[in-house]
């Protein structure tokens, strides 16, 4: 009875394989729940049947999809006649598609028959990727094992392996088909080879037995068979259709858009998923074929056709070393000219055609909303305001060919060291990459009140790059996702990661990528951001993959750069040399992903205010007698000066204090500081003088620094403010490092700082502040007139302006974005007056810009006032007129980190003139950090060099030299030098074998 029952079942199942009306689809879920169902002969059976109609289909489709396209519409053909292609062009693209689709499914009647429609959904989807990824050859492998056909069963683990070829079970599976069951090599059949990958192995194995006229045969059947494989997969693309919400897009072109943005991804990725051979992925799998044509063309002796490949094999590679020298030797040996090597017809049209898809791909990919014109204006508005500020982009996103840029101008110097101490205070570990996130840093602060500014710092950064990058891509908010920092190790990759790649391609994060992944983790409108702490002696670079895992473009880690892309971007960073370490951030448009860290982590800075403002009162009275004592007076103050936070004082410095000062800035001072390099800021009648804290950790003056000017051409002496002046300065960063290197006595710049702490003092008493004020900048300036005398000059020495806002046409101030708004109070101490100099009288203002009230300065006089406050400069007209600028804010997140490291570095365990920093563990830690910045020697610090040696600090000098672009060789004016090279690096023939290449993977597991 069970027999008769059996064979009534075979007979019905032989009748479903038979049946026109039954797909792969049925057979493929009939045979998987047979092989569920353990009986394995019917399973391999209905496997084997959904194969071949998965194939028959495929193929016929894709033949239908080519016939259709070679065939041309009436309308096209009158189209080609008519003189009015502009009136009916958009009419002839839908008569196309028309078309098309008639013809098609004319086709698939002739071919198909009754065959039911090949629907998407859900189910068949899945079906679909399991013929893709191989999964059916899994059921195969198994279902042939149980019924002891070995030989079938190992090419069906063979071949989902070469799909596979991480898998160890697959790997496992093929090695018992070898071991245990004896399969031979031979018999280890890949049941999904293309012919194209048949013909290029056969090709391959003509070219190790020298068999020329074979390899050519094989190779060029190769190509021919590639470039239609190529062009059916692009045209199969069409037939995996992703269709959007309706509900989503009311507009049909924006329907059509998004209807054809898959298929173009999917076309895109066609060359990299042929481009295989065994389990290998080939890079430049295409190009090597011209790469064995040129050379068995050569060894032949038909060099004109040799010449074609050479010409073929740089269209694709331009830069390739040996092919160059190919070139070469074909030009200055064999006599023949660029038009001889030019690539042959089907490698240019494909090219072409590669170039046009990718072109398309990427503007159907661009942010439409950049494109629009409002847009457009408001982020070119404010990229120029923070231009202004310092901040700019260096790398665009047509620079690095996606949705993601660079810039400049976040980080300074001072504030590296800072970062650098929260990183060092965490403590070293013994894994490569060490990450400190917002709560680590918390903790740290908590154990040491000296990483308060750090964290600050910290904070304070990532802020600034997530405003940036919301204003760079118009977007109206972006939300911190996650903050931390990352610090990697000097790494170097070993001599078999070199040969073999290495299975790690490592993240910004510290995780690993798998470059086959696909897909990768992440959300379209998610951004991560990467702030560079430190340089890079070498390596460490941010590299951007394309879709076959070559690189599109890649961004060096420089201090103070910044780089931003996408989420889904596929990238890796490179072995750094030295230690790289970075801000890591992650922006999203969702408010929902806000991530509390940044909140919690001000409130507790909050908490250490809180503290610091019950301490204010007691810490401040003993400094309020100091200045009572020194004989400080209030001489003006409130209605006098016109003004409620306004008042004049005198006294605070001594006519020797004053000129000690002044030879600080004679020792150590810059023009221009602070206006970068331009040496007249204010006016053309001046010169500045100062020093930035830019401009502090490195040796030697510059008139003009400090101001905005032009650097590129070397400092501008002139004022930015008038023509007739010379500004110079000296900032608290500068005179610190000049106090370690052993230019200045200790004890002067102490002096600048407690000056200067003195009259922040007085300005928070005098206007009975309830919280305490920080130092927002700090700087020692002179003007010096540049004709004597010129009591004609109408110009200012400083216009009118206000320090926190910007001054609008009807005399209102607005107190926004890009003025200084964290500036709440500001202060002048005067360190000469007349007969020094003539002019340069401080005034308060109206609103209409004139004056209201003038100052005359002096020695020890003091001005302080409100940041709000209108005033400006009367013009120097003789001599040089010197000051301590002080700008004062509340919120300490802007406070002046010079000025905190230099109360840090004047302390006696610092370095100052060859005393050593701590003990020897604590020296051991700062160089580790610390190494690759004091390679780093610019030539303006040779001399400062030979200084720093004499006073016994050794620092290591690391020269970096200029990337080299090589230059192609595009005719025959060679040297000498150039033609023995080719001697030596040629073959007795004359053209280098470029087959050097892998062992034969033919038969390779």
């Amino acid at each position: 009875m069970h027999s008769i029952l059996f064979f009534a079942f075979c007979v019905t199942i032989h009748g479903l394989e038979e049946d026109p009306m039954t797909t792969y689809y049925r057979l493929y879920q009939y045979g998987v729940q047979f092989y569920n169902e353990k009986n394995f002969t019917v399973a391999k059976s209905l496997f084997e049947k959904a194969l071949e109609d998965y194939h028959f289909y495929h193929q016929n489709a894709i033949n239908c999809r080519v016939e259709c396209r070679r065939e041309k519409s009436t309308l096209v053909e009158n189209l080609e006649e008519s003189r009015k292609v502009l009136d009916i062009l958009e009419i002839n693209i839908f008569e196309n598609f028309i078309h098309q689709s008639k013809c098609i499914k004319r086709c698939y009647k002739r071919v198909f028959g009754e065959r039911p429609d090949h629907h998407h959904n859900s189910e068949t989807k899945r079906i679909d990727k399991d013929f893709e990824d191989g999964r059916i050859f899994q059921y195969l492998q198994f279902s042939y094992y149980e019924l002891k056909d070995y030989t079938k069963a190992a090419s069906a683990a063979y071949t989902y392996f070469l799909k596979h070829p991480q898998d160890q079970n697959a790997r496992h599976n093929v090695q018992m088909y070898r071991e245990k069951f004896e399969v031979k090599d031979e018999e280890f059949v890949d049941l999904e080879r293309k012919p194209y990958q048949e013909s290029h192995i056969q090709g391959e194995l003509a070219y190790y037995d020298g068999n020329w006229t074979d390899v050519i045969i094989h190779f060029e059947q190769a190509l021919r068979e590639f470039y239609s494989e190529e062009e059916r997969c692009r045209l199969q693309c069409e037939d995996k259709l992703l269709i959007p919400s309706p509900f989503l897009l009311s507009d049909f072109f924006h329907y059509l858009k998004d209807l054809y943005s898959p298929i173009l991804r999917c076309q895109a990725d066609c060359e990299y998923k042929l481009s295989r051979l065994f389990a290998d992925h080939q890079d430049g799998f295409l190009e090597e074929h011209y790469n064995f044509l040129q050379y068995s063309y050569y060894q032949t002796g038909d060099f004109e056709r040799a010449a074609e490949a050479i010409g073929a094999f740089l269209l694709f590679n331009s830069s390739h070393q040996e092919m160059l020298q190919n070139r070469l030797f074909f030009t200055t040996r064999l006599g023949y000219h660029d038009s001889h090597l030019r690539a042959r017809k089907e490698a240019v049209e494909y090219v072409e055609m590669r170039k046009r898809l990718e072109l398309l791909l990427n503007y159907v990919e661009s942010n439409d909303l950049d494109e629009t014109e409002g847009g457009t204006k408001e982020v070119d508005h404010y990229l120029k305001v923070f231009e202004k500020l310092g901040i700019k982009v260096v790398q665009t996103p047509q620079d690095l060919k996606g949705r993601r840029f660079t810039a400049e101008g976040v980080l300074r110097e001072e504030q590296r060291e800072e970062l650098l101490t929260l990183v060092k205070s965490t403590g070293l570990d013994s894994s490569e990459v060490q990450t400190i996130s917002v709560p680590k840093a918390i903790e740290a602060l908590k154990g040491d009140p000296d990483l308060e500014i750090s964290l600050r710092l910290f904070l304070k950064l990532s802020e600034a790059v997530r405003f940036y990058t919301s204003k760079f891509f118009n977007q109206s908010s972006f939300y911190t996702k996650e903050t931390k920092l990352v610090c990697r190790k000097p790494t170097e990759q070993t001599d078999e990661e070199k040969e073999t790649g290495s299975s790690c391609f490592p993240q910004e994060d510290g995780s690993c990528l798998d470059l086959e992944q696909e897909h990768l983790d992440g959300d379209p409108d998610e951004f991560i951001a990467v702030l560079f702490i430190n340089d890079v002696d070498k390596g460490g670079e941010t590299v951007f993959l394309n879709r076959k895992n070559k690189e599109m473009a890649h961004v060096r880690p420089k201090r103070g750069h910044f780089i931003v892309f996408e989420t889904l971007d596929k990238h890796m960073v490179t072995p750094p040399a030295s230690q790289r370490c970075v801000i890591l951030m992650t922006f999203s448009s969702e408010k929902a992903k806000d991530n509390p860290e940044y909140r919690h982590a001000m409130r507790f800075l909050n908490e250490l205010d809180e503290e610091k403002v019950r301490k204010l009162h007691i810490d401040h009275l003993k400094m309020i007698e100091e200045i009572k004592d020194e004989g400080v007076s209030i001489i003006q103050s409130g209605q006098e000066l016109h003004g409620k936070e306004r008042f004049v004082a005198d006294g605070l410095m001594t006519e020797g204090e004053c000129q000690k000062l002044i030879s600080l800035l004679e020792a150590g001072g810059l023009e221009g500081d602070g206006y970068r390099g331009d040496k007249s800021p204010l006016t053309h009648n001046e010169v500045f003088t100062g020093l930035s804290a830019e401009r502090a950790q490195k040796r030697g003056g510059l008139e003009g620094d400090g101001y905005k000017g032009k650097t590129e051409s070397g400092p501008n002496k002139i004022s930015p403010h008038t023509n007739l002046e010379i500004f110079e300065g000296i900032t608290v960063g500068r005179a610190t490092q000049l106090v370690r290197s052993g230019k200045l006595p200790k004890d002067l710049v102490q002096l600048f700082l407690r000056k200067s702490e003195q009259a922040r003092v007085l300005v928070e008493n005098f206007f009975n502040l309830t919280r305490p004020l920080y130092f927002d900048f700090t700087h020692l300036v002179c003007r010096t007139a540049i004709e004597e005398d010129n009591e004609e000059r109408r110009d200012l020495s400083h216009p009118v302006h206000a320090d926190n806002c910007l001054i609008q046409p009807d005399g209102s101030c607005l107190r926004q974005f890009p003025a200084y708004i964290a500036r709440d109070y500001s202060a002048v101490l005067y360190l000469n007056c007349n007969p020094d100099f003539t002019g340069g009288e401080f005034f308060f203002a109206h609103g209409n810009r004139t004056e209201q009230v003038t100052v005359s300065p002096r020695c020890g006089r003091m001005v302080g006032f409100n940041a709000g406050d209108y005033h400006g400069v009367r013009a120097v007209t003789k001599g040089r007129r010197c000051a301590i600028a002080m700008w004062y804010t509340m919120d300490p997140n802007t406070q002046e980190l010079a000025r905190l490291q230099a109360w840090k570095k004047m302390a006696p365990q610092n370095v100052v003139q060859g005393e050593t920093l701590g003990s020897g563990e604590e020296n051991e830690k700062f160089d580790y950090f610390e190494e690759a910045e004091e390679r780093n020697v610019n030539k303006e610090g040779a001399n400062f060099l030979t200084d720093v040696k004499d006073i016994g600090i050794n620092i290591k000098i690391h020269v970096e030299a200029n990337d080299l672009d090589s230059e192609h060789l595009q005719n025959n004016d060679i040297s000498e030098k150039e033609l023995e090279f080719v001697k030596e690096t040629y073959n007795k023939n004359g053209v280098r074998d470029n087959g050097n290449r892998k062992n034969n993977k033919h038969g390779e597991l």
